[in-house]
């Protein structure tokens, strides 16, 4: 996953989050790949950081509250990105995404 990090899927998959904001689904299959992603992979969470992932993962759990399946890729998204990382950690209580997770 560093090679595909590198190669820029990071910063592809944040795009799809904020180009296609309205579709549950995209928004489902962005969660995903973040998890993906970010699972065990210090460059790629930092690559997250830097292009607003967390930013991007709390948006959509925010609009689509309604989606069970938004809500839980989302939710591992998350996970994976702050996990053993503190500065998402920060980023996730400062932009509201403890708060999307528990509603």
């Amino acid at each position: 996953l560093d090679r595909v990090g590198r190669a820029g899927a990071v910063e592809a998959v944040v795009a799809a989050l904020r180009a296609h904001a309205g579709s549950a689904g995209v928004q489902e299959q962005a969660c995903c790949a973040l998890r993906s992603l970010a699972a065990n992979n210090d460059e790629n969470k930092t690559r997250a950081r830097t292009v607003g992932a967390v930013e991007a993962v709390a948006a959509a759990m925010h609009t689509h509250t309604g989606s069970a399946d938004v809500q839980g890729q989302a939710c591992w998204a998350l996970h994976s990105l702050a996990a053993n990382n503190d500065e998402n950690k920060t980023r996730a209580r400062t932009v509201g995404a403890v708060e999307a997770v528990a509603a």
